[in-house]
């Protein structure tokens, strides 16, 4: 699999300056076509969500909506402009020739569930920022991963590492399940070209280590030209989240591969489970797949 299109989540904020800097690096990595995706909120909307009987949203509040979209876009527009400039990236050149770094602002109205969909299901990668305290929360990032079929990157609110996109050191969070299965097979462009390779495996109290597992996995890796190397993460007292994000910080990894909800987020949600967990506390880049 390669990279030729990459969309960037962007709402125009300051805080998600990472996202767009880490689509630029790896558009310029991969020679690859980035797409910001700027959502306005429809202000029509506003007249059913707050509509109850006779009384509708007030023309001040749809005022109100109208100038705020205004303004992020013009923040957006600016944001834009220089990231592709800084970066020497063709901003909105049509006709680019394929197999070359360009980028393109797309400014869409209307529900973010359904404009996330239309757009990631025709990009190779998402990525997204980090904008709320726990990522659990975040719409855009729910919508990604359930409506698109798509691999994420999800950037943590601070990113530790100065060169972003530069995924030097890897981790691969593996149990052996469909989700993860897909999780690595997303993840082969940043493989390939990383400089190391961990396969971390959680092993929580009574659980039995598959060593035939593995070895399979390492031999797959292997066949793509990865050298990588296994290690068993002892979770102990530790839930299996807290043991995978404390063993890949110690080894210095510049990104998580994961899946995410091989349960239904329904059921993490009221049970609790792994991609939650991660999500909540995540201080490294996370490429999710489900």
């Amino acid at each position: 699999m390669t990279i030729q299109s990459i969309l960037c989540i962007f709402g125009g904020s300051e805080n998600e300056l990472n996202a767009a800097n880490t689509a630029l690096m790896l558009g310029k990595e991969y020679s690859a076509q980035v797409r910001f995706l700027h959502i306005s909120p429809d202000p029509s909307a506003y007249a059913s969500m707050y509509g109850y009987g006779d009384c509708y949203a007030t023309p001040a509040l749809l005022d109100a909506c109208e100038k705020d979209n205004k303004e992020r876009l013009a923040k957006t527009r600016q944001y834009v402009a220089e990231l592709t400039a800084k970066y020497h990236t063709q901003l909105d050149s049509e006709g680019s020739p394929a197999h070359h770094t360009s980028a393109k602002l797309v400014h869409l109205t209307g529900r973010p569930d359904d404009i996330i969909a239309q757009e990631g299901r025709l990009s190779d990668l998402i990525i997204t920022q980090r904008t709320t305290a726990n990522a659990l929360y975040d719409s855009s990032l729910i919508a990604a991963l359930f409506n698109t079929g798509r691999p994420v990157i999800l950037l943590p609110v601070q990113t530790i590492k100065a060169e972003l996109g530069k995924y030097k050191t890897i981790a691969v969070a593996w149990k052996g399940t469909l989700d993860a299965a897909r999780a690595i097979y997303n993840a082969m462009p940043f493989l390939e070209r990383a400089e190391k390779v961990i396969v971390l495996t959680a092993e929580g109290a009574g659980e039995t280590y598959d060593l035939a597992a593995e070895a399979a996995l390492l031999e797959y890796l292997h066949a793509h030209g990865i050298h990588a190397q296994g290690i068993v993460v002892a979770a102990g007292n530790l839930a299996a989240s807290d043991a995978l994000l404390t063993r890949a910080k110690e080894l210095g990894a510049d990104l998580l591969v994961m899946g995410a909800y091989g349960h239904t987020r329904f059921r993490e949600m009221m049970l609790g489970g792994v991609t939650n967990d991660v999500l909540a506390a995540a201080e490294i880049p996370l490429l999710l797949s489900h």
